[in-house]
């Protein structure tokens, strides 16, 4: 009797951190790729951001390897025996292999835009120490989506730490940099580490958060966000579904596509709203109590004859103050309101069209799907299969 044979699943490495939240949301996403298209036989262990590669790996005869290590001489030498490399690590000008990481740009024109949808008059960006590409572009393209709106008072700070002081002695000197800094104003930082710090420091400098200054962050980890006080917004890079996008990038290389060397860009998702930036920062307690009822209840109704009259003006004249203190029409706060509750919806749901619009406050899928198409370019249905990363 003839046994059958069983294809012998990929071999793949998977040098990918377990110790911060980047990298296990990375693995999660590759899991998720997995479900669909795989089995892989997998090796990974734990391991931190910057340890080193296994020493097997130079000389290692799998199927393909998925990294984020920081030396890539063994990955280097894998490729030259024709093994398919996908690298998470560097933005880079000339990378060595196919590079995915989230699209920078978009990650510093979206958090400007909520700091500038809090009504903020001042804005500073903390950066990392080096010259870090990722950093440099996330730093200009906050300052240019600022500039464009005609903001120029701008602070950047681009080095955070300082090797010759202790905790103590940075955040004291953290906290007279933030002594220094205009009232009602926003910060940028890189990562919810650096968040933490900045949070401190406003402590120690007797500036209120969020009310004197809104702090915003990046990468979302929930631990470090909620350990914050006060809670910390932060910016979720979607890294699920980047850990996903490289997985399927990684078995059609298996396949035998050859993609140049280059980087590749995933789209972040949006701010997470916590209580670093939860303020609205405008002179009058009206205008304050019409935004609010905007950005809490623009799914169920409301216009701006509504906002207009809760913030006790007339129309003409809310809609006066609301652009010269927002620098936006009220009306297009409610699109905008209304459009990410249905990205939402679209992304993290599988809920028909017709629910869609009801609990987004549409009267009906058609008149959803014009205003979703004209201000996205896509329709609903096209904006879920190409963004949702799970799809085949």
């Amino acid at each position: 009797m003839r046994r059958l044979r069983v294809a012998r699943p990929p071999h793949v490495a998977l040098i990918v951190e377990t110790s911060k939240h980047y990298g296990r949301e990375i693995i999660l996403g590759i899991s998720r790729y997995l479900k669909a298209h795989g089995p892989w036989s997998i090796f990974t262990t734990e391991r931190g951001q910057d340890d080193p590669d296994p020493p097997w790996l130079r000389d290692w005869a799998g199927d393909g390897i998925i990294t984020r290590g920081r030396d890539q001489c063994a990955c280097r030498a894998a490729r030259d025996r024709g093994i398919p490399v996908v690298s998470l690590r560097h933005l880079l000008d000339r990378p060595d292999f196919p590079t995915l990481m989230p699209d920078q740009d978009l990650i510093g024109c979206r958090v400007a835009t909520h700091l500038l949808e809090r009504g903020l008059r001042h804005f500073a960006y903390v950066g990392v120490p080096g010259a870090k590409a990722w950093d440099r572009v996330r730093r200009l393209a906050f300052v240019r989506t600022l500039e464009e709106k005609g903001v120029g008072d701008i602070v950047v700070r681009p080095v955070l730490a300082d090797p010759n002081l202790d905790w103590e002695g940075e955040e004291e000197q953290i906290a007279a940099w933030v002594r220094r800094l205009p009232p009602s104003v926003g910060i940028m930082v890189t990562h919810d580490t650096q968040g933490l710090r900045i949070l401190d420091a406003c402590r120690r400098a007797g500036r209120s958060v969020p009310d004197g200054v809104a702090v915003v962050s990046v990468d979302n980890d929930p631990v470090l966000c909620e350990v914050a006080t006060p809670r910390l917004s932060s910016l979720d890079q979607n890294l699920q579904r980047l850990g996903f996008e490289a997985a399927r990038l990684l078995g059609r290389m298996m396949a035998g596509e050859r993609p140049p060397p280059a980087n590749h860009f995933t789209e972040p998702g949006e701010v997470v709203l916590r209580q670093s930036s939860d303020t609205i920062a405008v002179a009058s307690p009206g205008l304050a109590r019409a935004v609010r009822l905007i950005r809490e209840r623009a799914g169920v109704g409301v216009d701006v004859p509504m906002a207009a009259k809760w913030a006790g003006m007339s129309r003409r004249g809310f809609e006066r103050t609301f652009s010269a203190q927002l620098r936006r029409s009220p009306l297009a706060e409610i699109h905008d309101v209304r459009l990410r509750r249905v990205r939402q919806l679209l992304l993290e749901t599988d809920l028909v069209l017709p629910r869609i619009a009801e609990l987004a406050g549409f009267q009906s899928q058609q008149y959803l799907a014009r205003f979703f198409k004209e201000h996205t370019g896509f329709s609903p249905g096209v904006f879920r299969r190409r963004m949702r990363f799970d799809a085949s």
